[in-house]
Parts: structure tokens; C-alpha cells; sequence
């Protein structure tokens, strides 16, 4: 062995020569000497674990405070299309509402008067109706009773007129009779 393989690394050079600080000789030795590397394995197998675990955790970070983007993106994305949902449902109701009241409007402008006009142009034809019934009823009644007027007025009535002629005929025949015999 020469003489810089003799000399072993004291834990603070071996603590260099694990961050990359160690001189051209302590390096050269480190490859050399199983001992050191021996005395250094631990070192370098707790900064490894504890770089491996560095990385992890940032990794692990970054995924959660990527996950914590996206679902805050996601919730403000969520929110914008609510109120946008809200927006195009207070829009579509207030549509709604308007053509609700142009309808209204139309009807009682338009529509109301219109009916009026046909109820009343309806309720004039029932009168016009009542009253040529009444005139019917009326001279129809005026007929019956110039009928029964004409009957009344008759000295005999007319169903009784055959019998009348002949009593009248045999009055005048026994008039007759009782005039010759006087």
C-alpha cells in the first residue's frame, strides 16, 4: 500500500467526499480503500435515503399543490357555470315573464274587446230572436182572438148554426102556420 492508501479519511473528509468537496487524492482514495468505503456506506446510504425522501416528499408535494390547482380551477370552473346556469335560468325566466305579458297584453287589448264585441253581437241576435218570437206569439194570439171574437160576436155560434137553421126554418114555418090560421 503507499502511503496515501495508508493514511484512512477522517469522518469530516468522508463528509466532503460525500458532497462532492473532497480533493483529487481523498477521491482517489475513497476508490481505493474498501475500509473508507466501508466507513462511508452509511453516510452515503442515509444521504441517499434522505434524497430519495427529499425528492419524494417535493414530488408528493407538487402533486398535491398541483391537485389543489386543478381542484380549485375545477371549483371556479364549477362556480362560473353555476352562475352562468343561473344567469341563462334568470334570462330564460325573465323570456318567460315577457312573453307572458305580451300574451296578457295581447289578450286584454285585443282579445277582451273582440269578445265583448261577439257577446254583445251574440246577446243582440238572442234579443232580435226574443222579440220576432214575441211578435209571433203576439199575432198569433191577436188571430185567436179575432177568432173568438168573430165566434163570440155571432149570435149563434157557428158549430151551432146548423141547429139554429133549422129551428129558424121551423120558427118560420110554425110563424107561418100560426099566421095562416089566424
Amino acid at each position: 500500500m503507499n502511503k496515501s492508501t495508508s493514511a484512512h479519511l477522517n469522518d469530516e473528509t468522508l463528509l466532503r467526499w460525500q458532497v462532492g468537496d473532497a480533493t483529487e487524492p481523498e477521491q482517489k482514495h475513497v476508490t481505493e480503500c474498501t475500509e473508507c468505503q466501508a466507513k462511508a456506506q452509511p453516510l452515503k446510504d442515509a444521504l441517499s435515503w434522505f434524497g430519495a425522501a427529499a425528492r419524494q416528499w417535493g414530488e408528493e408535494r407538487a402533486a398535491l399543490v398541483e391537485e389543489w390547482h386543478e381542484s380549485r380551477e375545477a371549483a371556479a370552473q364549477e362556480w362560473r357555470e353555476s352562475k352562468a346556469a343561473a344567469a341563462r335560468g334568470w334570462r330564460g325566466m325573465a323570456a318567460v315573464w315577457v312573453l307572458v305579458s305580451v300574451a296578457l297584453l295581447l289578450v286584454f287589448t285585443v282579445g277582451v274587446p273582440r269578445w265583448k264585441a261577439h257577446q254583445a253581437a251574440i246577446e243582440a241576435q238572442i234579443q232580435q230572436q226574443r222579440q220576432q218570437e214575441q211578435k209571433q206569439d203576439l199575432a198569433r194570439d191577436n188571430a185567436l182572438l179575432e177568432q173568438v171574437d168573430q165566434d163570440v160576436s155571432q149570435a149563434v155560434p157557428e158549430a151551432m148554426q146548423p141547429l139554429s137553421w133549422s129551428t129558424a126554418s121551423g120558427n118560420s114555418a110554425s110563424t107561418s102556420s100560426v099566421g095562416t090560421r089566424q
